[in-house]
């Protein structure tokens, strides 16, 4: 029985070990590549954005301002294409109370077709804003906008190489002023000519300056605007971050043209924030492989709806319900809320079978860790918003939930703050519930917490009712089948819900952390909650991990 335990445990440790590694991997899908046809090449999109990024080149930084416009200008000549100023002259700008001229960039590549994808950034670097502490020095732009502005070059460029039969056609708006208030957005939603017919719109943003390209917000009723984005080569997005931006004060050209009920997606790196809006956004910190995911979302999906004359319909992305979704590893999950629905009465009936299976004849019994488990994460909550507070006071900034970045030691506190979290947990646990004994009620309080969050979840925001639907599922299907194999001692099945469970939420928290910064603590705290009641009601239904000893008919656990 030892050994067996022994074994167990290390094949338990290697489980978390390995599913850690591949969700925190998870986070860099793409490879550069500079040989593949098929695919953008970066190092083409890097020479593009070495002429960009030499200087600041703010809407008051005149002249690098207006070398950056000619330099982007002669480039889309050079592919062969005419691109349209539109200049829009005293445009009140009110952060700064003056009056600047803006000049957007347009260019339009017809199709067969009057149905348009649009490729929209802004070529306009950020200068320094002494509200925020982070952003005190103005930027070379090099990731803000310099991927977006080097993915739109080099993405036509790939489709007139490959010869793409161009069913649909193309428009490009590069605007200027995005980063003092959405300015060349604002006027540009304001002409005619350049949405009209624009069926689908790709913005490309960055917030960083590493990590996966995230495709992090969409347009409303996103199932048809979803199914495009899903021919891309490598897409990476979870439907709980268009749920959590809108409910942020952040806004991007994207907000404007959503403004006027475009259909389409934003992308945006998170990571990297302390390069954000600095000179360090700069040519020598430009990470290849988040400008390369870039590129494997973005040319697939203009190269499909060129293509493909099914879009040559203006109402073929028109319509449906938002969908659910998320990446798992390299798996890109999306279902319906329909398909939700149906998970959420099989999640219901599990709980119900294994409720009956395990005996349990008093519910308050189950009802007990269910509270303790919900008592547990808000404490931990709570104590992690404490934590966020006294790190914002000891730095000297102010508090706020969804900006604060650069704090001392962040990571190291992050990382000690989930620590002992889950050591807490793990003593609460095995103290009220008698060392394990009471390990069926466990389960199933366990279960109808994940099951009350989930139904709650799919009501208020349903984006996000995955990470609790998920684990939810999971638990409940493997210890039934657990328990119907009892007899061949079948158990240790359950470290494939841990395995599932830990690739989900490593990036998820992670990238939480990334896009809230370290204000947000008791945001992350959840998740890790969640994730850590997840993987340890797996681990108590592994029967080779527990001691068994009979006594007086009744089973005791000592781990």
């Amino acid at each position: 029985m030892r050994n067996t335990k022994k074994i167990t445990i290390i094949l338990l440790s290697m489980v978390v070990l390995i599913s850690s590694i591949i969700g925190f991997n998870s986070l860099y899908p793409s490879k550069p590549n500079t040989n593949d046809k098929e695919r953008l090449n970066v190092e083409n999109q890097i020479d593009y954005i070495k002429d960009i990024a030499l200087e600041p080149h703010s809407i008051f930084d005149y002249k690098e301002h207006e070398r950056v416009r000619n330099y982007l200008i002669d480039e889309f000549k050079e592919l062969g294409l005419e691109p349209k100023i539109y200049t829009y002259e005293d445009v009140y700008v009110e952060r700064s109370k003056t009056k600047e001229d803006l000049k957007n960039i347009y260019v339009e590549i017809k199709g067969k077709s009057d149905s348009y994808i649009m490729l929209s950034t802004h070529y306009d670097s950020s200068r320094a804003k002494p509200e925020r502490y982070a952003e005190k020095d103005g930027s070379k732009g090099a990731a803000d906008a310099g991927y977006g502005l080097s993915t739109i070059l080099e993405t036509v460029k790939t489709i007139k190489e490959n010869n793409v039969e161009l069913n649909n056609g193309i428009k490009i708006l590069i605007t200027d002023g995005e980063e003092y208030g959405l300015l060349g957005a604002k006027e540009a939603v304001k002409e005619k000519e350049i949405f009209e017919n624009v069926n689908y719109l790709i913005n490309i943003e960055a917030r960083g300056t590493k990590g996966p390209a995230i495709m992090f917000e969409t347009s409303p009723n996103n199932s048809r605007v979803m199914e495009l984005y899903d021919s891309s080569y490598k897409p990476f997005s979870y439907s709980i971050t268009p749920e959590i931006y809108k409910l942020l004060p952040n806004g991007t050209d994207f907000t404007e043209f959503l403004g006027i009920g475009i259909n389409g997606i934003n992308i945006s790196v998170l990571d990297g924030l302390e390069n954000y809006h600095t000179p360090n956004d700069s040519v020598e910190n430009i990470n290849k492989k988040s400008l390369q995911h870039y590129g494997d979302q973005v040319y697939p999906i203009v190269k499909e709806f060129v293509s493909n004359e099914k879009y040559s319909d203006a109402n073929a992305l028109n319509g449906g319900n938002d969908s659910i979704f998320f990446i798992i590893g390299n798996v890109f999950v999306k279902y319906s809320k329909t398909i939700n629905y149906v998970l959420l009465a099989l999640i219901g009936g599990l709980i119900l079978f294994l409720n009956n299976k395990f005996g349990i004849k008093s519910i308050l019994k189950s009802l007990k860790y269910t509270f303790i488990n919900l008592l547990y994460t808000v404490m931990t909550m709570v104590i992690g918003f404490g934590v966020s507070k006294i790190a914002a006071l000891i730095n000297g900034r102010e508090f706020k939930l969804t900006y604060l970045p650069i704090i001392k030691f962040e990571n190291t506190i992050f990382i000690i703050c989930i620590i002992l979290a889950v050591i807490g947990y793990i003593l609460v646990i095995r103290k009220t519930s008698n060392n394990f004994e009471e390990k069926n009620e466990y389960t199933i309080g366990s279960l109808l917490l994940l099951f009350i969050l989930s139904i709650i979840f799919t009501i208020a925001l349903p984006g996000g009712s995955y990470l609790f639907v998920f684990p939810a599922l999971l638990i409940s299907l493997f210890v039934s089948i657990n328990e119907v194999f009892e007899k061949s001692d079948i158990s240790c099945i359950m470290l494939i819900p841990i395995a599932l469970i830990l690739i989900l939420y490593v990036p998820t928290v992670y990238l939480f952390k990334c896009a809230l910064t370290f204000g947000a603590l008791c945001v992350f705290m959840l998740f890790v909650m969640i994730a850590t009641l997840s993987v340890v009601c797996s681990c108590v239904n592994i029967k080779t991990l527990l001691n068994q000893k009979y006594k007086n008919t009744k089973l005791k656990y000592n781990l």
